[in-house]
């Protein structure tokens, strides 16, 4: 993707994010691209184009980000961090509702959805694998049901707004639910806790 086209639609997924989609005018892409109508048209042919790139420039970029953590030298735990920071930020910057959104205007966007979320578990599973033989994580639980475990705390909190604010802004509320939470999967919930960067 060339710097023009990049400029494009980082500003389209900016706006998108802040207004919502059927309340962004072309107009007001034009002007926060700094871009014509007649150059955006040339890349963007109509709606459906549009949103399909929008989709595919977002869950590719998210894709990317996952297999670069796997493939990093890091230490396991600072994998498993890293990998949660990107799932976090995925959500929280409203990138991900985007996407979800995309999907209704435009099926094809739901292709590149599948795609990320075939990563995104099979990421994941590696990580337990690792975490297993690596005895972090315990031994004689199921890795798939390690997997639902994890991905039903990242639904819940991709979903429900309250949960979601109390995690991003009470420390204690944070601390103890997370401990509670990874108690159940991890040897030692407590060392999971620690600075990632104590574990190297």
């Amino acid at each position: 993707m060339n710097k023009k086209i990049d400029k494009i639609v980082n500003a389209i997924i900016q706006l998108f994010v802040r207004d919502g989609i059927k309340n962004t005018t072309m107009d007001e892409i034009s002007q926060a691209s700094n871009a014509s109508k007649v150059t955006i048209y040339k890349y963007f042919q109509d709606k459906d184009t549009l949103y399909l790139q929008i989709g595919k420039h977002i869950f590719s970029r998210y894709i990317i980000k996952l297999n670069s953590i796997l493939a990093s030298d890091d230490a396991l735990i600072k994998k498993l961090y890293d990998y949660l920071n990107v799932l976090s930020d995925f959500i929280n910057c409203g990138q991900f509702n985007l996407c979800i959104e995309l999907v209704k205007y435009n099926r094809d966007v739901e292709t590149e959805y599948n795609l990320y979320l075939q990563t995104y578990k099979t990421s994941m599973l590696m990580l337990i694998d690792n975490g297993i033989n690596d005895c972090l994580i315990k031994s004689d639980l199921n890795r798939d049901m390690i997997f639902h475990y994890i991905d039903m705390g990242i639904v819940y909190y991709q979903q429900n707004s309250d949960y979601r604010y109390k995690m991003l802004n009470d420390r204690n509320f944070q601390k103890e639910f997370l401990l509670f939470y990874i108690s159940n999967i991890f040897i030692d919930g407590a060392k999971m806790l620690s600075s990632p960067d104590e574990k190297n």
